[in-house]
């Protein structure tokens, strides 16, 4: 604005200079044209001339006063605008404003404050204007003022957090920022104060719950970590630092790779990518090959306060006490819990799947039926008790015969079934004989005890063959004809 007006200033200067340069132009024509002339044309002239140059400097004269008035008046009203908003700002804002005298004798007085001061401090603005900024202080922040007002007179802006006293004594944290403002010749402090009591608060609460989650982390037995966008490790409890062998926080930034093997990391990546594309948590059971035992994986999203996923909890459950649990569970529902072999349960669900094998490989097999032919007259002449052993005799004399891993199931009282797996028609009477043989041996060792009768056991054979399959319940009534057939047989005189 200001620079407006020295270039109307300016101009006008040069202006009048010109015409007076014009002036002296002219007089110095007439006069050099001679006395005649000179005489004739000088009054005339010179008449016109000034009369002239008064009405063009009178006109230049009036537009730059006009000029300069309009200016001035522009100036002064953009200036009352600009002092009304900053002060409409200055009134309306909601954190405390503080103009304090940073020079002198008393540096810190309050020369100004908003309606906000005051009523954060209690005070009235006439009594805030009648203290010094330390007198809003506690004890140890008005120790440290003078500190911060010479860093501010050197140019510095100062953001701190410090305790302030309100008239009535109660003492509240507040966050200052303040800055230097120069006003004419005079330095002052521009301050802005706000109270941070709730902000205080909410972080004592959230570091009072980070330490409880912490605690309750730590003093669990699973295993907790977390994990980011890329599988590096942001967090480890006791727990599992001491699984991986790890001390410290040495494990940080490291990625989940670095750590485990490239298989384990692939089914990992596999689970955490899930999360991240579902937002839905994954439960996983595994066999740590680390600690060689299973470990039930169950990892969660973590969202931030828009509801994008930033990282993902693994809580790693030892389970391996339970898999024992259900293995035993299971093996006992399939179990003869006399003979210890597979039970009618365990015989069909072990069948079923080793007939699914056997379709696609087109094998044939066998199923041998069996029946312990004398068990009723065991019992009534000598006992139940001598009657399950000779059940379990029975079963080690199949055992004997059979490999460990075929199928040898006592699916009755006194009947036995046997599916040798990978055995076809050629070889069924190698393995009959041979079954017959062990048979024979352990007779003729009971002849030698106090055991008074000899095992006598029945057997029937059907074959399954994948061209033209049928049920395992057709299988079973085929072979138990043909071994009610050989009973007939041995009862014949």
């Amino acid at each position: 604005m200001f620079k407006d007006e020295h270039k109307i200033i300016l101009s006008s200067v040069i202006g009048g200079i010109s015409v007076w340069i014009i002036d002296a132009f002219v007089d110095s024509f007439v006069f050099s044209m001679g006395p005649f002339w000179n005489s004739l044309l000088a009054d005339d002239i010179h008449e016109l001339y000034f009369r002239l140059i008064f009405v063009v400097s009178f006109i230049l004269f009036g537009v730059i006063i006009s000029r300069l008035v309009s200016r001035r008046k522009q100036a002064e009203k953009a200036f009352r605008e600009h002092e009304k908003r900053y002060r409409m700002l200055f009134e309306n804002a909601g954190d405390a404003i503080f103009i304090l005298d940073a020079e002198g004798e008393k540096p810190g007085r309050i020369v100004s404050a908003n309606q906000a001061a005051a009523e954060m401090h209690g005070y009235t603005i006439d009594e805030l204007l009648a203290l010094n900024i330390t007198d809003l202080d506690t004890p140890e922040a008005a120790k440290e003022a003078p500190e911060r007002i010479q860093r501010i007179l050197k140019g510095e802006g100062i953001k701190a957090e410090v305790s302030h006293r309100k008239k009535d004594g109660a003492i509240f944290p507040v966050e200052i920022s303040a800055g230097l403002l120069e006003l004419g010749n005079h330095k002052y402090i521009l301050a802005f104060d706000r109270d941070i009591t709730e902000r205080r608060r909410s972080e004592l609460a959230l570091k009072d719950s980070e330490e409880k989650y912490r605690s309750l982390m730590e003093s669990v037995g699973d295993s907790i970590y977390l994990v980011d966008l890329d599988y590096r490790y942001l967090f480890m409890n006791k727990k599992h630092l001491a699984r991986l062998g790890l001390t410290g926080d040495n494990f940080m930034g490291q990625a989940y790779g670095d750590i485990h093997s490239p298989d384990e990391t692939k089914a990992f990546v596999k689970m955490v990518n899930t999360v991240f594309e579902t937002g839905e948590t994954v439960n996983h059971e595994h066999l740590s090959r680390r600690d060689n035992r299973y470990f039930l994986r169950t990892l969660t999203p973590v969202k931030d306060a828009d509801g994008s996923i930033i990282a993902v909890t693994v809580v790693s459950k030892d389970i391996t006490e339970l898999k024992q649990l259900e293995e035993k569970l299971r093996t006992l529902s399939l179990t003869d819990e006399l003979t210890g072999l597979y039970n009618r349960r365990g015989f069909f669900t072990m069948v079923e799947q080793m007939l699914k094998l056997v379709r696609r490989q087109k094998k044939l097999v066998f199923l041998l039926y069996a029946d312990l032919d004398n068990l009723k007259e065991i019992n009534d002449m000598f006992g139940h008790h001598e009657g399950d052993q000779a059940l379990i005799d029975t079963a080690n004399i199949f055992r004997a015969t059979y490999r460990e891993s075929d199928i040898i199931a006592r699916i009755g009282g006194d009947e036995f079934v046997v599916i040798p797996v990978g055995g076809g028609e050629e070889n069924t009477d190698i393995i009959t004989a041979r079954f017959q043989k062990n048979l024979n041996e352990h007779n003729d060792r009971n002849e030698k005890t106090d055991r008074n009768y000899r095992l006598s056991i029945s057997v029937g054979i059907s074959y399954y063959d994948p061209e033209s399959p049928c049920s395992v319940d057709e299988l079973l009534r085929q072979a138990e004809k043909l071994m009610y057939d050989e009973k007939m047989r041995k009862q014949k005189p």
